[in-house]
This record gives C-alpha cells, sequence and structure tokens, in this order.
C-alpha cells in the first residue's frame, strides 16, 4: 500500500522557510569551520634580517599563496629575543606561535612549560626525520628525550685551512727540519696545530709583500670568546664514547654539578689554548668574530677554528682563497682527564670532541599558539627537503647544512659560486662534525648563559692579559658556578643537564 501526503500551499511555504533557514545556518557553520582552518595569521619571532629571518619572509609567502594563511615576522636583536621570550613566556601572552630561536634557550623554554613536543609532527613521513636527519641533529633537537626544538641551522666548530699553503712541499720540507716531524695535512691534534700556526706566523708564505699569521681567533671579552676556547679544553676533558655511556660531558659531573672547568684536563685545554695565542696568532686582544672570517677570506691566516659561515663567506666578491680552503674536525688529543677516577688516560687514536658552540637556530611551537598545528605545518614546510635545501646553500641565509640529503643537491651550491668538489668536501665535513661520536652539545641548562658567558668568559679573558694563571682563572669560575648552582636550585640544575644530556 502505498501514502500519499497532501501538502497545501501554506504548507509548502513554511516548509520551505524552515529549509531556507536550515540552510542558511549549515552555511554559516560551515563559513565558522572554514575559518578556523583557513585564512589564519601565524607569528614568528626570530632575529632582525637579513640572516635567519630572510629566508622566513621569502618562504612565508610561498607558504601562503599555497595554504590561505599568512606568516607575521617579529623581529629583534638578538639581545632582545631572550628577553621577550622570557616575558611572554611569564604572562602566558599568545603573541607568538613559532620561535625561531637559538637552541642552547630550550632548558629554559622548557623550564617555562613555554614550548610543546613536536614528537607527533615529525612523524608525518614529509618530515623524513628518521632517515634523513642525522644522529647529531637528533641529539640537539632532544631534550629529555622528547622532541622539544628542529634544528634550522646547525652550528658547531671545526677547522678552516689553506690547502695550497700547508700543502706546498718546499713549506713542509723546512717545517721538517725545524721540528723533526713531517705535519699532517690538516693538523690531527692540538700540539700539532700549535707547531704548524707557529711555523706560518708572521712572515709573507703567499708572497703578497705581506706578513700573514698561522692562526687566528676571537679574544674579546663580549665577543663570544668563550665558544672559541671550548674546542681546547673538550679533547682533553671528554671521556671517549667507548669508555662512558653517555658522551660529550664536558662542564659538569651529571650527578653532582661539580664543575669540572678546573679539573686538569679543562686546564691543560685552556693552557694549549693560551700557548696558541703566544706562538702563533695575531697580536691583540681585541679580536672578534668578523675578525677571524676577514682573515681567513682575505689571505691574511693559514688557519681558524669557527663556525661553518667562513664556507661560504670565501665565495663572496672580496675573498680571494675561493677553492683553497679545507675543511676539518677540529684537532684532539691523545690523552684525556677521566674526571671520575681523577686519573690521566692515554689513548692509541686521537680524542676528537667538536663541539656544537651554540648549537643552531631551532624551531619552536609555543604552548600558547591558538593554532599549533598551522604553525607546525609552516615549520615543516620550512625543513623541508627541498626548502631547506635552497636555504642552507645560500650566502644570505645564514643557515648552515644539516640534513643527509643535502649532500647530493650540489646544483643550489653551484648556482651560488662554489666548486662541486669544494661544496661537498664542505658538506661532508659539516655533517662529519655533527655525527661525531664525542661531540659536545654546547650546554641547555637553566642560566647557560651566566654560566658561559657572565661568568666563564669573564676570567677566561684574564688570562689573556696576564691577570691570573690558567688554573687561578678557572678555579674562580668553579667557585662562581657552585654559586651559582645553589641559587638556581643544584636538585634541579642536575636534573636539567641529565635532561640536556639524555643521561643514561
Amino acid at each position: 500500500m502505498k501514502f500519499f501526503m497532501l501538502i497545501t500551499n501554506k504548507e509548502f511555504k513554511m516548509n520551505n522557510s524552515i529549509i531556507k533557514h536550515m540552510f542558511l545556518f549549515f552555511l554559516s557553520i560551515s563559513f565558522v569551520f572554514s575559518a578556523q582552518v583557513y585564512g589564519k595569521k601565524i607569528s614568528v619571532l626570530t632575529m632582525t634580517g637579513p640572516f635567519i629571518s630572510g629566508p622566513v619572509k621569502v618562504h612565508g609567502e610561498e607558504w601562503g599563496k599555497k595554504t590561505g594563511h599568512q606568516v607575521e615576522v617579529v623581529e629583534a636583536a638578538f639581545s632582545d629575543i631572550f628577553p621577550k621570550v622570557q616575558q611572554a613566556a611569564a604572562i602566558r601572552s599568545d603573541a607568538f606561535d613559532l620561535l625561531l630561536v637559538a637552541n642552547i634557550w630550550m632548558a629554559d623554554m622548557v623550564g617555562w612549560n613555554y614550548v610543546i613536543p613536536l614528537d607527533k609532527y615529525i612523524k608525518d613521513p614529509a618530515v623524513q626525520y628518521d632517515l634523513d636527519v642525522p644522529s647529531g641533529i637528533k641529539r640537539k633537537n632532544t631534550f629529555n628525550e622528547k622532541t622539544y626544538g628542529l634544528i634550522a641551522d646547525n652550528d658547531n666548530h671545526y677547522l678552516f685551512y689553506r690547502k695550497d699553503i700547508l700543502g706546498n712541499p718546499e713549506y713542509q720540507l723546512k717545517f721538517g727540519k725545524k721540528y723533526g716531524y713531517t705535519y699532517n695535512v690538516p693538523p690531527r691534534t692540538i700540539d700539532e696545530l700549535i707547531d704548524v700556526a707557529e711555523f706560518f706566523n708572521n712572515w709573507d708564505w703567499d708572497n703578497d709583500g705581506k706578513n700573514e699569521y698561522g692562526f687566528v681567533r676571537s679574544t674579546k671579552r663580549g665577543a663570544q670568546t668563550y665558544w672559541y676556547s671550548f674546542s681546547w679544553a673538550a679533547p682533553y676533558t671528554v671521556i671517549p664514547n667507548f669508555s662512558i655511556d653517555t658522551p660529550g660531558i664536558m662542564f659538569f659531573d651529571p650527578n653532582t654539578m661539580k664543575p669540572l672547568v678546573n679539573t686538569p684536563g679543562f686546564v691543560k685545554g685552556i693552557e694549549k689554548w693560551y700557548e696558541m695565542g703566544q706562538r702563533g696568532t695575531a697580536p691583540g686582544l681585541d679580536w672578534d668574530r668578523g675578525n677571524v672570517i676577514n682573515e681567513i677570506i682575505l689571505g691574511n691566516a693559514a688557519m681558524a677554528i669557527d663556525w661553518g659561515d667562513i664556507g661560504p663567506s670565501t665565495y663572496k666578491s672580496e675573498s680571494v682563497v675561493q677553492g683553497k680552503i679545507g675543511y676539518a674536525l677540529p684537532p684532539g688529543s691523545n690523552e684525556y682527564w677521566d674526571w671520575r677516577t681523577n686519573k690521566w688516560v692515554k689513548t692509541k687514536t686521537i680524542n676528537r670532541a667538536p663541539v656544537h658552540c651554540f648549537n643552531g637556530w631551532s624551531w619552536f611551537i609555543t604552548s600558547t599558539s591558538s593554532n599549533p598545528d598551522i604553525a607546525a605545518d609552516f615549520m615543516k614546510y620550512m625543513l623541508s627537503p627541498e626548502v631547506s635545501s635552497v636555504d642552507v646553500a645560500s650566502p644570505d641565509s645564514g643557515y648552515q647544512p644539516w640534513r643527509n640529503s643535502q649532500l647530493e643537491g650540489l646544483e643550489n651550491w653551484e648556482k651560488n659560486g662554489w666548486e662541486r668538489s669544494d661544496a661537498q668536501a664542505y658538506l661532508q665535513n659539516t655533517i662529519d662534525v655533527t655525527n661525531a661520536p664525542n661531540a659536545v652539545i654546547d650546554m641547555r641548562i637553566p642560566g647557560a648563559s651566566n654560566y658561559s658567558e657572565a661568568i666563564y668568559e669573564t676570567y677566561l679573558t684574564t688570562i689573556l692579559s696576564g691577570e691570573n694563571s690558567v688554573q687561578q682563572a678557572m678555579d674562580i669560575v668553579a667557585k662562581e658556578w657552585e654559586s651559582l648552582t645553589e641559587r638556581l636550585g643544584r636538585d634541579k640544575q642536575i636534573e636539567f643537564y641529565k635532561w640536556h644530556l639524555n643521561y643514561r
């Protein structure tokens, strides 16, 4: 049996009106939902450009056109970034969705509960985290076994040297007659590095009519000089990975927070750093990082230990050393101080311990962001193999290589004037330093800048001025570090230091 419903004209008009209202209601809901997904503005806090922030602006526009969202880049001078982050965390401000800031601030931001773990985002196959991200980068991204930051710029210190000068057979012969052995190209130990620097110091080895230097470094207080000393102390302080479960321990005993800066190993390394100043470097105490880069690219120094930025700088128009610079791990030592047993240990192989000074610029998502998934989408776009390979090859980005796949995409380097073989050597060395088994991840604990810059560098530079011996200066540093640890809370600092080390 079929039933038929007879609808009057009045009833039809009434039902039609209801349908229209229902349609408009659901349409309005869809617009509200769309507004939640499309057309959002995310705010990124980072350093004033063109370096670091420049690529964010360029790729922000690209990503915005693809997604309909907008990227607002909030720039600040480097010295102002940390206070801005600290203030935003204190008042729980939602002013920033993303931070592109120093990796060494990770502990502070985690302690303030201002950044969120990113582990669920890196599971996206497009990120290629498991296969394409080196183990050394993962160490810097991880804190307390969680991924809180993602490196966009891979910072560490390594050796730059003039291949043509150190490889000159005539110079090698003269060196052998003077020192009684043939040096390696590049030097492999710190003692050898000092000898080679002394040999090439203060004479005209490139026949340009003026004297050059063997080695160049920063010596000025307030000019990152403390970072320039770490590569000297590390090989004598860091216990090799085959003798300890957690490698890369350099600053404190992780079980007590007792400083290692005044132990015999650290002190010997700083004594070697001071010795280099007496024998193989340019005179003066007012050298800064800009001087280091310029002296290398202008052909006035044979060697330096510095960040990877020297590599792209050698291809600037003012450079006279294009294709003449070699890259290597920082020299090491055949002995180290075992601070657990208080004994010197001799090694058959050279103990190398590259230091990831500053660690690099990292992406973080704030816990106050209203749109963490959208922020993560932009972050993943910036870090994608396609985009990041362009950025790390650009001399104007300020980013250093950090993906394995960046070893293969050399076309971008050639576009920027690099010789293919030189780019390959530069990239390979950067990844080798990054993955070095004894590498030291720069200090990530609350108050890190107070430990390293305010205290350590202050007394480190008194060694250069002759006010203190190395041991005297490091004893003062150790005492000041102990006082700072007590003020911040020893148990808390131990916990954070172990999280930093991913201590086992």
